[in-house]
């Protein structure tokens, strides 16, 4: 008998495009497992190895539920890579689905396992990012197991990983990521277990029928159509009640908020979901007996589960997360084939091909002269908008503007467009703006808050921890006379906001590393007992995810790295820029550098900057939200610009000069060495916007 380690290998179960699935026993335990396999072609690959690895960590991580597939070991043998797993007897959900509808308590049931599955990981701060039905598995007592956890991440982890999803049940933030400002990651989940809840009630022929605008086309471009299905906002699932009376409404209900295409109208997690649900169990039992149900369970039983399928539906792909899918021309209607067989015509065949052929060029030509030729149009460009505004030309939401406020929206059509920036804080700002082909235009959306939307802005506050206020203006960012990468200096124009006063310290970061059970970070080589001893001093060590993790959990976000520039270089008395954050004289004697620790945060309070912010240059450098690039207008041929790098500014402890505008980078994430002794020069701040509705509530309750 084949052995792979010491497992005895019974049967192949499942293939698919990274490799094969094995049945086999454990020797010592007289227990089946599941092997999963990396082809040896791709072992070699250090994306696939980093891929490996990271659905190892993951499921080594993941809690013992009865509705997820458990992890037992990882191993590498004789050069191939394999995951030990639980072997699941039964079959795949998409199987079942071939079969038609599901009951509807069948329906309620494994939905309620399901969300169960995504709550327990969700919980852990893991998401899976490609459920659909072949990766739900189903035993042989009928319930459902979450697999295939390959391309899932942690929702506080920018992976670096090529993001992927399968087209019929990828979220609208997954392809547009403009889309899910306020959302979590999470989301995405419930989002793709809704259309999952939709197809289990409907069955295939009725789910596409739902769907006419992704079906009603060639079959090759099914995929393409539903990534543009799931980005138009103006388009929803029909209801499940309408389409099937025997559907209770309750339950239409909360697919309907499983599938929302805005997140703030979506189940905020799966929790909240469930609790929903439950009213659906009181329903009657639709469609099969309890026989019926019962005999098709046992058929389950008696075969095996493909653990990796070897083919997609023809409407799924796998998809680059940051990728957006162009829209068809306008005007252009995609047409079913005509269903009359050229063998039946008695037309000679040649005429046929000479007709294809002629077909075959036009749309070739239609191509290339409709999508691969630029698109004629001009450029706006809008600017001092609140953060996270709706932005509309001639009523057709374009997008929302940036942390920073700015949008371009490009390729519109010449002559005379109306424009409107939306948000919850301000009445609409409305104007028009008219261009020609080629040309870009500039507008400043000018929006003042109502008085009921508006509360004052106090200049200093404590919102998990002291926080200083920069009011919204324009400021200079970067220079012309130092540098390369700091070039050119230019405006840039930044709303209200705060950023935290301090950096965030030891004794900040233990209470998120014990509210959220993470390990806080190992001491570093000057002190074995720095995070015990040193509560007031900064953290060091942490990666950048783990830095935007602990923000999100404090209710903030990293500052953007104009943000953090114009707190530490902006004098707003005079209007001009600060070569060190108290002045244009250096002055070693006011910030920690050139020497070999941090100290207690706020202890040199004659080096703050104009607005009253500390350390913002030595002691630790900090983390930004921002990935290394170059400025606008910047020429320079840096072969570490791209985005992979994130920022880091402010230099440390280290350092024996630093700059206001000096400008570093470091990979998001530590090395394997890294790992070992961290980069202990590391550290960071949070800001959060001052429209942020969880800070707006947050002032509003410390007034009362």
């Amino acid at each position: 008998m084949e052995k792979i380690d010491k497992y005895e290998v019974i049967e192949e179960i499942g293939r698919g495009g990274m490799g094969a699935v094995y049945k086999a026993l454990h020797p010592q335990f007289k227990k089946y497992v599941a092997l999963k396999e990396i082809r040896a072609e791709l072992a070699n690959d250090p994306q696939i190895q980093r891929r490996f690895e990271q659905e190892a960590e993951l499921l080594a991580r993941l809690p013992p539920h009865p509705n997820l597939v458990m992890v037992r070991d990882a191993l590498v043998w004789r050069d191939q890579l394999y995951l030990v797993m639980d072997y699941i007897e039964g079959q795949p959900l998409s199987q079942l689905l071939q079969q038609g509808a599901l009951p509807l308590d069948r329906v309620v049931e494994l939905l309620d396992q399901i969300l169960s599955g995504l709550e327990a990981i969700h919980r852990c701060g893991i998401v899976h990012r490609d459920l659909k039905p072949g990766n739900i598995l189903i035993d042989q007592e009928g319930n459902a197991h979450i697999t295939d956890f390959g391309i899932a991440e942690y929702a506080t982890h920018s992976s670096q990983l090529a993001p992927v999803a399968t087209a019929r049940y990828a979220a609208p933030e997954v392809i547009d990521p403009a889309l899910g400002r306020g959302g979590s990651k999470q989301q995405r989940d419930i989002y793709a277990a809704g259309i999952l809840a939709y197809e289990m009630l409907l069955g295939e022929t009725r789910f596409r029928q739902a769907f006419p605008e992704v079906y009603n086309g060639p079959s090759n471009g099914v995929a393409e159509r539903w990534l543009r299905w799931h980005v138009d906002l103006t388009r929803r699932a029909p209801n499940l009640n309408e389409i099937d009376p025997s559907i209770p409404k309750l339950l239409a209900q909360v697919i309907e908020g499983m599938m929302a295409k805005d997140v703030n109208e979506r189940y905020r997690d799966a929790a909240e979901t469930r609790r929903d649900l439950e009213a659906g169990r009181n329903v009657p039992t639709q469609g099969l007996s309890g026989s019926e149900t019962e005999l098709l369970v046992d058929e389950l039983a008696t075969q095996p589960i493909e653990m990796l399928s070897s083919s997609q539906p023809r409407d799924t792909i796998l998809m680059d997360q940051t990728v957006r899918q162009p829209a068809p021309p306008r005007g252009y209607t995609e047409k079913a084939p005509a269903r009359a067989a050229v063998a039946e015509s008695r037309i000679p065949r040649w005429v046929w091909w000479a007709g294809g052929s002629a077909v075959f060029l036009a749309a070739v030509a239609f191509v290339l002269f409709y999508v691969l030729l630029p698109s004629p149009g001009f450029t706006l460009v809008i600017r001092g908008a609140p953060p996270g505004s709706d932005v509309y030309v001639d009523n057709i939401r374009r997008g929302v503007t940036a942390a920073d406020g700015t949008i371009k929206v490009s390729e519109l059509k010449a002559g005379k467009r109306l424009v409107r920036v939306s948000h919850s804080c301000c009445p609409d700002f409305n104007t028009s703006v008219s261009a020609q082909d080629g040309e870009t235009r500039s507008i400043i959306a000018q929006m003042t808050p109502t008085e009921a939307t508006i509360v004052s802005l106090p200049k200093e506050i404590d919102y998990q921890g002291l926080m200083v206020l920069i009011p919204a203006g324009e400021f200079v960012m970067g220079v012309d006379n130092h540098q390369p990468n700091e070039r050119p200096a230019h405006r840039v124009t930044l709303p209200d906001y705060y950023i935290d006063k301090f950096e965030v310290t030891n004794a900040q970061y233990r209470k998120f590393c014990e509210a959220t059970g993470r390990r806080p970070p190992a001491n570093p080589w000057w002190d074995e007992q720095y995070a015990e001893n040193n509560p007031n001093s900064p953290v060091v060590g942490v990666s950048w995810s783990e830095a935007d993790a602990y923000a999100k959990w404090a209710g903030k976000r990293l500052p953007t790295e104009a943000e953090w520039e114009k707190a530490a270089s902006w004098d707003p008395a005079t209007q001009s820029k600060r070569r060190w954050p108290w002045g244009n004289s250096p002055d070693p004697s006011r910030a920690n550098l050139g020497s070999q620790h941090p100290t207690p945060v706020g202890q040199y309070a004659n080096g703050v900057s104009a607005y009253g912010v500390h350390d913002l240059i030595g002691n630790v450098a900090e983390w930004v939200d921002a990935f290394y690039q170059p400025y606008p207008g910047n020429q320079t041929a840096d072969p570490n610009f791209g985005a992979r790098h994130r920022v880091v500014r402010g230099d440390s402890f280290r350092a024996s000069d630093a700059r206001t505008t000096s400008r570093l980078f470091h990979e998001p994430e530590f090395s394997a060495a890294e790992k070992r002794n961290r980069s202990w020069l590391i550290g960071f701040r949070c800001a959060v916007s001052a429209d942020d509705p969880r800070l707006q509530q947050h002032l509003r309750g410390s007034k009362q």
